[in-house]
């Protein structure tokens, strides 16, 4: 018997690194996960793989998050992993439509998935919510990467004003730091030139990598599993609590 037994969970960001790690986890506990992303043949892939469903949503678009939450139906698990790290440029080097657009993934998107998905697991009596959240949410940030530190930190308080909105209903909702996870991201993060990101930035990924610090998509899959079974509510958790 799984602990999601008759549950249903849906993953944005899916297809690959953590979202589709955490929709492996979910499915080995038993939920029928709808794995969400923009690029349909991944997404694909890992619905294939857990037995769910695929469903192609850009959370940056208003009109599409209400179209693909409504083809997806009712759901007692959210796990709101959709998100990017560019603009990565010293800020007076960044270009504000691009800064704007991060925080429209990073932010809205997370608000306007959870909007949709709420009002039933209250309903219901039961839900679990998962945002994903990063150390560059706290001071100092993540050098040259000014719009994602900024949407995390700002993620990290709508998660806990809404987790004492929703306390007692049968509702949880917590963050999760996942670590510096080995994805796509990081081989991205470390393919820019020292002259656009700055050293400190390119030092730090280089090295990390170099020593053999990322962290498998899977164990932070597994941790943030634990969180949100947990039972906890309104907690900002972090991966390195568990290592």
């Amino acid at each position: 018997m799984g602990r999601l037994d008759g549950r249903r969970a849906l993953v944005t960001g899916g297809g690959r690194g953590i979202g589709a790690a955490v929709a492996r986890c979910l499915a080995d506990e038993g939920a029928a996960v709808s794995v969400v992303a923009r690029t349909a043949t991944e997404i694909e892939a890992v619905a294939a793989d857990v037995g769910g469903r695929a469903v192609v949503m850009d959370v940056a678009d208003a009109d599409a998050v209400a179209r693909g939450m409504a083809e997806v139906g009712d759901v007692d698990v959210v796990v709101a992993n959709a998100g990017v790290v560019w603009p990565l440029h010293r800020f007076v080097e960044t270009d504000v439509d691009e800064w704007e657009h991060a925080l429209v993934i990073n932010l809205f998107g997370v608000v306007r998935v959870i909007r949709a998905a709420l009002p039933g697991m209250v309903t219901r009596g039961w839900g679990r919510i998962v945002t994903i959240s990063s150390g560059a949410a706290s001071p100092p940030g993540m050098p040259s990467a000014n719009a994602y530190s900024t949407s995390k930190a700002a993620l990290d308080m709508f998660t806990l004003h809404l987790a004492a909105e929703v306390d007692a209903t049968g509702v949880t909702v917590n963050a999760v730091r996942p670590g510096v996870v080995d994805t796509e991201m990081q081989t991205f993060m470390r393919s820019l030139p020292r002259e656009q990101v700055g050293e400190r930035f390119h030092n730090r990924f280089h090295g990390l990598h170099e020593r053999g610090e990322l962290i498998a998509a899977e164990d932070s899959a597994g941790f943030l599993l634990e969180v949100m079974l947990s039972g906890d509510n309104g907690t900002v958790r972090d991966i390195r609590e568990a290592r």
